[in-house]
Formats: structure tokens, C-alpha cells, sequence
């Protein structure tokens, strides 16, 4: 498992950056007419959930 510590500051700046990118993303999926292209922004955007979570959580 790779370990990465962060100062509260970047901690802070990722967690902003995350959650402007699954904004911008969310749009992307909607506005994506190929089917498989839809389901890797998908399934892109569940991993980037479960980050941030883990990031809101710590």
C-alpha cells in the first residue's frame, strides 16, 4: 500500500482539487455519448470519490 502524508494545508488544497474535478467530470459523463468512454469516466469518478471520502475523513 503506498503512504502519503500531507501537511493540513495540502491536505486541504487536494480536497478542493478533488472536488472541482468530480464537478467538472460529473458533467463530462453526462454530456458523453460513447457508452464505454461513459463507463470509465464512471468508474474513474467512484475511485476519486472513494479518495476523497478518505480525504474528508482523515
Amino acid at each position: 500500500m503506498f503512504r502519503l502524508e500531507l501537511t493540513d494545508h495540502e491536505r486541504q488544497a487536494l480536497t478542493e482539487a478533488l472536488q472541482s474535478f468530480l464537478s467538472e467530470l460529473r458533467t463530462e459523463v453526462s454530456h458523453t455519448d460513447r457508452q464505454a468512454f461513459r463507463q470509465q469516466l464512471r468508474e474513474r469518478e467512484d475511485v476519486l470519490k472513494g479518495v476523497f471520502a478518505r480525504l474528508a475523513a482523515s
